[in-house]
C-alpha cells in the first residue's frame, strides 16, 4: 500500500516537473499564466454570452496576426527579390488577393466565414426592414468585401508565415512556434464557423441563442 502512494507520489512529481519544464520552454512565468487562465476564463464567459462578440475578436485576431508576419516577412522578400518593398506594394497585394476573392466569391464563402457573412447580411436586411426600407445601416456589398478582407488576411498570415518559417529553418533557427500561431489561426477559423453554427445557424436562421 505504502509503494502504490510513493509510485502515485513520484508520478505527481514528474509530471509537475514536466509541467514546469515545459512552462520554462515556452518562456511562461507564474504571471503569464495567471493572466492566461483569466483571458480564459474571461472568453469562456463572453462564448457563453455573446457569441458573436467572439467570432468579432477570432476575426480582428486573424487581421492583426497577417499585419505582424507579413512585417515580419518584408525583410525576407526584400532580400530574395533584390528591391525595397513599399507600402503601397502591401496595399496592392492585399486588394488584389481581396478582388479575387469577391470575383470568385462561391468558393470563397465554401471555405470559411460564410454563415458569419450571412448572419451580418440578414441583420443589415433586418435592419433596413425595421427601418422601413428606406435606409440601410449595413450594406450586403460593404459586408461581402469585409469578409473578403478578412479571407485574404488569413491567406498573406498563411503565406508569411510559411515564408517566415522556411527561413527560420534555413538559418537554424526554431520554426515550431511560427508553425503553432499558425495553426492558431486555423483553429481560429474553425472555432468561429463552429461558435456561427451552433448559435446562429447556417446564418440565415433564428438567432435566439444570442443574448
Amino acid at each position: 500500500m505504502n509503494n502504490t502512494k510513493s509510485h502515485i507520489s513520484q508520478l505527481k512529481l514528474l509530471l509537475s516537473r514536466k509541467f514546469s519544464n515545459n512552462l520554462r520552454n515556452l518562456k511562461i512565468n507564474r504571471t503569464d499564466l495567471l493572466f492566461i487562465l483569466l483571458c480564459l476564463a474571461i472568453g469562456i464567459y463572453l462564448l457563453a454570452t455573446k457569441p458573436i462578440f467572439v467570432t468579432i475578436l477570432g476575426c480582428a485576431t486573424i487581421v492583426f496576426l497577417s499585419i505582424g508576419y507579413v512585417i515580419r516577412t518584408v525583410p525576407i522578400l526584400e532580400k530574395y527579390l533584390g528591391r525595397k518593398i513599399r507600402f503601397w506594394h502591401i496595399v496592392a497585394a492585399i486588394i488584389t488577393i481581396t478582388a479575387l476573392l469577391d470575383t470568385f466569391t462561391t468558393p470563397a464563402q465554401a471555405i470559411f466565414l460564410s454563415g458569419l457573412e450571412s448572419f451580418f447580411n440578414n441583420l443589415a436586411q433586418q435592419s433596413s426592414q425595421a427601418g422601413g426600407g428606406s435606409t440601410s445601416t449595413l450594406d450586403a456589398n460593404v459586408v461581402g468585401l469585409t469578409f473578403n478582407l478578412i479571407r485574404g488576411a488569413f491567406l498573406l498570415l498563411v503565406a508569411a508565415a510559411s515564408l517566415f518559417a522556411y527561413n527560420q529553418a534555413q538559418q537554424g533557427n526554431d520554426w515550431r512556434p511560427i508553425v503553432t500561431q499558425v495553426g492558431l489561426a486555423f483553429s481560429i477559423v474553425i472555432a468561429i464557423d463552429v461558435i456561427t453554427f451552433i448559435f446562429v445557424g447556417n446564418g440565415t436562421g433564428t438567432t435566439s441563442a444570442i443574448r
